[in-house]
């Protein structure tokens, strides 16, 4: 592995990581980089322009101030109110997104749970979990029972155990009350322990 040389000029890519707190393989992962390419950012070498507007996209700072290498306008920009605004932004955004893809796993499990379970029954292919995008809708699978009852379903999936916090909105909630209130079947299912390979607990 390359090491930075202590007496190296500080260049806008090195400051960037290092206010990431990020080694250069970190970095290179995230941005979706290789390795070399980082190393060269930071020892003055030319980037093509597709790998500096993924280390301007990532960090939240202009590309010109990148090609440059302009230290002042790059730290002008990291701490200036639109720009943390924008970095914050961009954190939730990304955590958003990761809660959506565990959800969408989790419900894809209990899709096809649902349709295991009734096999062989002309409701089996009705199972539908295309209401998840129905963000009215107040339940994300709509089953059914073996006679062809109506269920239904909200997926709440975690990669943490049984204990760990989930989230229900106002609208879920108000669904499964009126679903209790009503007598209808109303099921949430539970998914935790999720990992990479789709295993989960129920």
């Amino acid at each position: 592995m390359a090491k930075e040389k202590s007496n190296m000029p500080m260049s806008v890519p090195r400051y960037l990581r290092n206010f990431r707190g990020l080694s250069m393989e970190a970095l290179a992962e995230q941005v979706g980089v290789k390795f070399l390419t980082i190393f060269n950012a930071e020892h003055g070498q030319s980037l093509s322009l597709g790998s500096l507007r993924k280390l301007a996209d990532y960090f939240g700072v202009s590309l010109d101030c990148l090609a440059r290498n302009d230290l002042a306008a790059a730290a002008t920009q990291l701490y200036s109110p639109a720009m943390r605004v924008n970095r914050m932004k961009q954190v939730l955004r990304e955590k958003q997104r990761k809660k959506d893809e565990i959800g969408e796993r989790g419900e894809q499990i209990v899709i096809q749970r649902e349709r295991t379970r009734l096999e062989g029954s002309p409701f089996a292919l009705a199972v539908n979990g295309n209401v998840s995008e129905d963000v009215t809708a107040g339940f994300d699978i709509l089953s059914f029972s073996d006679t062809g009852t109506p269920i239904y379903i909200e997926a709440k999936t975690t990669v943490g155990d049984e204990d760990a916090p989930f989230y229900m909105s106002r609208r879920e909630l108000d669904f499964a009350v009126r679903c209790a209130e009503n007598g209808e079947n109303y099921q949430l299912h539970r998914l935790y322990n999720l990992d990479e390979a789709g295993n989960c607990q129920v």
